[in-house]
């Protein structure tokens, strides 16, 4: 490609303009899937080289959503982007489009005895009440294994922060539940919520080292030495805080 930067930059400028994340993934998937697989991968590459800016941390917000982008790509160019980003040495491009497993998988749900009666009720109904209005409802469907009972607690206006915490901090958790939680139109702008997520070695691979990009340095220092996550989320926060650093220097 001859103007990489100016197609980078025109892609930025479309994701920043469209109001859904649907939507900018759907426009990430048609300009990456028609241009050759080693020039996405370089686009990829830039997107994460860029600074901290609104338009970049748009576009690397939508690159959490792993499973919406191989989608939107198709599975042939996704797995040819993916190809190249290892041939070019792109690390992080490398490790978003690599298919890694937790580094820990159990089965999550309801753990304690004040909660375990909500296992006898209907799915159905469990869903409805994750709807209610009740506080103490809504703290015993916290653990609920199902995804659809999460999104519907993290769409209550009577949950909070610290609940939301919870969620994002239970060991065994889902994957799937911990995607929704990073993935939300609010609580993903939450600092607290992602670090929880990225630090939980139930979560996907995938989505913890597209997380990377968002945390402060100290807590990358916390998940560079951390042995209970997945070796490539280690050599991911080792890579940017060597990056930070010497950008510090110059």
């Amino acid at each position: 490609m001859e103007d990489l930067d100016a197609f980078v930059e025109e892609l930025l400028n479309g994701l920043v303009a469209l109001p859904e994340e649907k939507m900018r993934l759907d426009l990430l998937g048609r300009r990456l899937g028609a241009i050759d697989p080693e020039d996405a991968a370089r686009c990829l590459d830039e997107i994460y080289r860029a600074g901290a800016n609104r338009k970049s941390r748009i576009a690397r917000a939508t690159l959490i959503d792993h499973d919406g982008l191989k989608e939107a790509i198709g599975k042939g160019a996704y797995r040819q982007i993916s190809e190249a980003a290892i041939r070019l040495g792109f690390g992080k491009v490398s490790r978003l489009f690599s298919d890694l497993l937790p580094v820990k998988a159990g089965l999550s749900g309801y753990d304690k005895e004040e909660e375990a009666a909500m296992e006898f009720i209907s799915l159905g109904r469990r869903r409805s009440l994750a709807r209610s209005r009740i506080k103490d409802t809504i703290d015993r469907l916290l653990s609920d294994p199902d995804p659809v009972v999460v999104a519907n607690l993290l769409n209550n206006p009577r949950i909070t922060e610290k609940e939301v915490l919870k969620i994002a901090s239970k060991r065994p958790g889902s994957p799937a539940i911990l995607k929704l939680i990073v993935s939300h139109r609010v609580w993903s702008k939450r600092y607290d919520v992602i670090k929880a997520v990225a630090m939980n070695p139930y979560a996907s691979p995938k989505v913890s080292v597209a997380l990377l990009e968002f945390l402060m340095t100290q807590d990358l220092k916390v998940l560079s030495e951390d042995r209970n996550v997945h070796p490539a989320l280690r050599l991911g926060a080792k890579e940017l805080l060597a990056q930070r650093g010497a950008g510090e220097r110059h």
